[in-house]
């Protein structure tokens, strides 16, 4: 009976529920980190495109058009890159985290966005790299 007692406690152990905080505080870091890295392409491709716009390449048109361009195709995924960013901060993750590791929520916004891909180890994520 003691066997099928100890079996039974380490069976419980093994489930999921008893590493799910480090599992979403894991995800958690995996989202912030995907996100700022696709909001510093979006700002620089959009500060490329405006530089390209207005003094580079394509300048080839008057200097009001230019202006136009260069807002309308550098400006516009410069600023949504600077959001995205700003919104997946590093300070943002680590409130966060904080306020996760004290018992509250995680807030509506980050809970819509974490997919399955975002709780899954990976090599790096144990290598700590």
């Amino acid at each position: 009976m003691r066997r099928y007692g100890w079996l039974c406690f380490l069976l419980v152990l093994a489930t999921p529920g008893f590493s799910q905080g480090r599992d979403t505080v894991l995800a958690i870091h995996k989202l912030f980190k995907q996100r700022r890295g696709s909001g510093d392409v979006w700002a620089d491709a959009g500060y490329q495109s405006a530089v390209d716009e207005s003094v580079g390449w394509r300048a080839i048109r008057s200097p009001a058009e230019n202006t136009t361009a260069a807002v309308l195709n550098g400006g516009v995924p410069m600023a949504v890159g600077f959001l995205q960013a700003q919104r997946f901060s590093v300070e943002r993750e680590a409130s966060i985290i904080k306020r996760y590791n004290e018992g509250w929520s995680i807030p509506a916004d980050i809970r819509r966005k974490l997919r399955r891909k975002h709780f899954h180890r990976t090599a790096t994520d144990i290598s700590g790299r």
